[in-house]
């Protein structure tokens, strides 16, 4: 069972859309992080000018201690101040970065939960299993972390921090900004050239890791069927192949990653180098021409202490690529995913009331009418599986729908419940409804916790055992020793079939919900659990007037319905039941 109150999915987008995607994506996240970004520049210019007070001073001291001169004492107070300055902007800087990670990110996962409550069922399951929209939510979605939290923010410190520093040792020797000048373009660079190898290389780990969590988790739901056909070892040998491939590519990811910051570190290693060569030499009178000549102890010291800082930034970034990497392969999967949705500030767009296809009508209470119904897949030829259908079912009505496999009955009831949406006409139904299928989901967790799902405050206990009596499972029972408090395992462990239809069907109950959709409840029950299930069901709607729509093949059910309807060439016809509805 499942309530949902989402409006149709979107439309597929566009093929230039699609790959446009992972860049609008990635431009949407540095405009949502543009106000704080703005206040990483201010940071880090608080911070490189902290740094600039801390050399004067520290160069100046040294100078004096070498000349033997007893130094003021203001000078001592200014490095600590600097030093503390600096401290406190880098910090504040970080912090920063963490926010902006923090805040997108959930955003991101918030837009992620809104896309899968609105395509609904139908849609998610052509999208990969549970493991693989789990990847999606957590893995892909943390990997934008490092993105969030280190590129941006060093991006930013890398434009300004570097030019501040260059124009200072300018004003003192023009030829020791140059040095700096000159070299400081190397790294971005070679951090571009390795990085468009790194790109590739992430989006291939990135896949690998979805593909193995989704056959792991295959493997584990289908491990009952592969021990009787005695296919664990061949089994066993895919997912260990699976998982050297994804080891191989972490390797391959690291190895770049390692190879990049040896190349930047060498890169300012050697640029350092050419600067103290320059200030050694001009100190010890080798070199005499421009402003060599006229440098001293303490510009010498104050330029030596300010170049590797010119160049910290740039590291920083570089170290930082392949974050943005990274989050490049991860915008390629999540982009398309969220192309009609967006992470800026802003709720999400809805339809007008007019362009709805799904329309809540208080009135209708728990009817549903359809309107000029029609609908065919994308990509479907020849004649639409649901075509130009006008019906409405009363409230309190219990509604058949039969047909062969394949004639539209579960797309009809993906229509009603808007996990679908129509080619054509609108469906006006109320707003509370559940759904149960033959097989109904219940979560890795207790019995209680599992009713509770249905329940927008926390009702009282007694109410839950009543809800469960009311569904045919009275408590205490021998099978459900622990009561309320029964664990409950993955893939409806701990119960039985008859038990897991009868705990959604309670948490239905308890949803108080007045239309129930209903996808072939009893297809996996025998018949006496089903003809105690139909009791329970029909009953119960009958009590409280709930509108029940039910798609089945089975006949016995479809006898106790009010009315019958079949699906034939798209169109909606009445229907003979063995017991004799029309």
């Amino acid at each position: 069972m499942a309530t949902t109150d989402s409006s149709s999915p979107s439309k597929a987008p566009s093929q230039p859309e699609a790959d446009q995607a992972p860049a609008i994506f990635l431009r949407q996240i540095k405009i949502d992080a543009a106000p704080e970004l703005k206040k990483v520049a201010v940071a880090s210019i608080v911070g490189v000018l902290g740094l600039i007070g801390f050399s004067a001073a520290v160069a100046e001291l040294v100078s004096l201690a070498i000349n033997h001169q007893t130094p003021a004492y203001w000078l001592w107070l200014l490095a600590v101040l600097a030093i503390a300055l600096r401290f406190g902007a880098h910090f504040y800087r970080d912090r920063l970065g963490q926010h902006i990670s923090a805040r997108i990110r959930l955003r991101i996962r918030r837009q992620l939960l809104a896309h899968v409550n609105q395509s609904g069922p139908y849609k998610l399951q052509d999208q990969g299993n549970t493991a693989w929209w789990a990847q999606r939510h957590i893995e892909q979605v943390d990997v934008l972390h490092g993105y969030l939290a280190k590129y941006l923010p060093a991006r930013m410190t890398a434009v300004f921090v570097p030019l501040i520093i260059i124009a200072v040792c300018m004003s003192i020797d023009w030829v020791a900004g140059l040095l700096l000048l000159l070299a400081t373009p190397l790294i971005p660079f070679f951090m571009a050239l390795i990085g468009w190898g790194a790109e590739s290389v992430q989006k291939t780990q990135l896949d690998q890791q979805a593909a193995l969590a989704s056959q792991l988790l295959d493997r584990l739901e289908a491990l009952p069927w592969l021990r009787r056909q005695g296919a664990l070892q061949s089994s066993s040998e895919s997912v260990e192949q699976a998982a050297e491939t994804y080891r191989s590519l972490s390797m391959r990811v690291l190895r770049v990653v390692f190879l990049s910051s040896a190349t930047l570190e060498l890169v300012s290693a050697m640029s350092i180098g050419l600067m103290a060569i320059y200030i050694g030499f001009s100190l010890v009178g080798f070199l005499t021409f421009g402003p060599a000549a006229e440098l001293t102890l303490f510009s010498g010291l104050f330029l030596l202490m300010l170049a590797p800082e010119c160049f910290l930034p740039l590291r920083q970034l570089a170290q930082a690529h392949h974050d943005m990497t990274a989050a490049k392969a991860a915008a390629q999967t999540l982009a398309p995913i969220l192309l009609e949705q967006t992470i800026l500030e802003k709720p999400v767009l809805e339809k007008s009331l007019n362009e709805k296809s799904v329309l809540y009508d208080t009135k209708l209470f728990s009817g549903v009418s359809l309107e000029k119904l029609s609908f065919h897949y994308d990509g479907q030829t020849g004649t639409a599986l649901l075509n130009d259908i006008s019906i409405g079912f009363e409230p309190g009505q219990v509604v058949g729908i039969a047909g062969n496999s394949g004639s539209g009955k579960s797309t009809l009831l993906g229509l009603i419940a808007g996990f679908l949406e129509p080619t054509q006409g609108k469906v006006l139904r109320a707003e509370n409804w559940s759904w149960l299928n033959q097989q109904p989901y219940l979560f890795h967790s207790t019995l209680r916790e599992n009713l509770l799902l249905a329940c927008q405050t926390i009702p009282p206990d007694g109410q839950l055992i009543q809800a469960l009596a009311d569904a045919g499972i009275k408590l205490p029972d021998a099978t459900l020793v622990q009561g309320l408090d029964t664990p409950i395992g993955d893939l409806n462990r701990g119960v039985s079939g008859g038990q897991a239809q009868r705990i959604a069907l309670a948490r239905a109950l308890l949803n108080r919900s007045t239309l129930w959709l209903l996808d072939e409840p009893t297809a996996a029950l025998d018949e006496q659990t089903r003809d105690q299930l139909l009791d329970t069901l029909l009953n119960r709607a009958k009590r409280d007037h709930v509108t029940v729509i039910v798609a089945s093949h089975d006949q016995a059910l479809l006898a106790r319905c009010d009315k019958v309807y079949s699906i034939q060439a798209g169109k909606l016809m009445p229907f003979l039941t063995d017991g004799g509805a029309s």
